[in-house]
């Protein structure tokens, strides 16, 4: 179902690059370039998710979370050029969802967004910290990976990769995004790193690799296999 969201940003050209990635993924975006107009839209259309900027005119971002968690525990990442430990924690205390820093990959945002959206995907329904799906079972908590009742001994990165996957289930994402998502945005690996990863996860998995779905030209989703 297409989720509507609210993108609230005073440097117009950003607004318009963002909503486009946004409205490329499949949402309806509703655009503001500043908070007393990003509120009055919230207050009137069904918004399910919301992006916004901190330092606005008229209402800053701070007052537009304030104002929504009144009423509504949508998402909301903010979008900001404040990157101090004490803006972050600031952000956290009025119990925004998540946080980018400016300068930003939109495709890293629309990332975080789906994430976020995805929450109640049925494929995700067992627990919020482990998924089992056929002989496939994984725990976030524990970081253990079984296969058919054994487990499988995963490296660091290849569960984070694994479990980055799966938590934004049949959704494509781009090599980029996952560098900066499992990786790190301040390490610097090349794009090629990412499938040498999934080929040896999916050895890993075994049967159960073929999760893991190759989307030639744009990256990679966890898809699980229909039962037959």
């Amino acid at each position: 179902m297409e989720k509507n969201i609210l993108i609230i940003e005073d440097e117009l050209t950003l607004l318009n690059i963002v909503s486009a990635y946004f409205e490329k993924a499949g949402y309806k975006v509703y655009k503001a370039e500043n908070g007393l107009d990003g509120l009055e839209i919230y207050k009137t259309k069904q918004i399910d998710v919301i992006c916004c900027d901190v330092m606005m005119p008229l209402i800053d971002g701070w007052q537009v979370v304030q104002s929504v968690r009144q009423t509504s525990n949508i998402p909301i990442v903010l979008m900001t050029a404040l990157d101090s430990e004490v803006d972050q924690l600031k952000g956290y205390k009025l119990n925004i969802d998540d946080y980018v820093t400016k300068p930003f990959s939109p495709s890293v945002l629309v990332a975080k967004v789906n994430r976020l959206t995805s929450k109640d995907n049925s494929h995700n329904n067992t627990n919020k910290n482990s998924i089992k799906y056929e002989g496939l079972e994984v725990n976030f908590s524990s970081r253990k990976c079984m296969v058919n009742n054994q487990e499988i001994h995963l490296s660091k990165t290849e569960f984070d990769l694994l479990a980055y996957l799966i938590k934004n289930a049949d959704i494509v994402i781009d090599r980029v995004t996952i560098l900066d998502e499992v990786w790190g945005m301040n390490v610097y690996v090349e794009e090629r790193v990412v499938d040498t990863n999934i080929k040896v996860l999916r050895k890993r998995l075994k049967e159960y690799g073929s999760f893991i779905k190759t989307v030639f030209g744009v990256g990679y989703k966890f898809e699980y296999e229909k039962t037959k």
